[in-house]
């Protein structure tokens, strides 16, 4: 019986003492599944534009935390055809997900000189062409980036998606507290 007592609370000391990681490590997990979903829904776009032969417009809702694609056969927007995704649905709470950058990260470009992609009327929207490009107004490639970053661990777990106009690459990048940029 002493053996087992003292075996119970090895275990229970160790189970004490690993905790905070295993809770550390489910909430970067769950957060680095956003970034994939992220970065999923930008890639699905570009290709169901390129197969569609259609504009097709991801689409980001800040304040529903939401991802929209909508374009061709999904529809104009809001059309019950549109695929939708619920960032929170990744195990986050709502309120853990910000859009920008970390405060103290710096505010310059990418190395591929995308910047981040403003929030207009509480959104972004990065609209591919049939080629898979993304324009603006006057027929420019235009490069656009969306950053996110948890509100509880804003230097660890930030990171942006980058998309080159001119190709519509996507790219991911995390942020490197270190050295206070983020790397590809």
């Amino acid at each position: 019986m002493p053996e087992l007592m003292i075996v119970l609370l090895i275990i229970s000391i160790l189970v004490v003492l690993a905790l905070p990681q295993i809770i550390s490590s489910r909430r970067l997990f769950r957060f680095s599944g956003l970034q994939r979903q992220v970065a999923t829904s930008l890639t699905e776009a570009r290709q169901e534009a390129m197969s569609q032969k259609t504009p097709i417009t991801f689409r980001y809702d800040d304040a529903a935390k939401k991802i929209m694609i909508h374009g061709g056969k999904f529809g104009a927007s809001g059309d019950a055809r549109n695929r939708t995704v619920e960032l929170t649905g990744t195990g986050l709470e709502f309120d853990e997900i910000a859009y920008g950058r970390p405060s103290g990260a710096l505010t310059s470009a990418l190395s591929d000189t995308s910047n981040i992609t403003p929030l207009v009327s509480g959104a972004v929207a990065i609209t591919f062409q049939s080629d898979g490009s993304v324009i603006d107004a006057a027929n420019n490639p235009q490069n656009n980036a969306v950053f996110f970053y948890n509100v509880n661990y804003p230097s660890d777990m930030a990171f942006a998606i980058s998309v080159l106009g001119a190709g519509g690459r996507v790219k991911i990048w995390r942020y490197n507290k270190n050295i206070q940029l983020y790397v590809e």
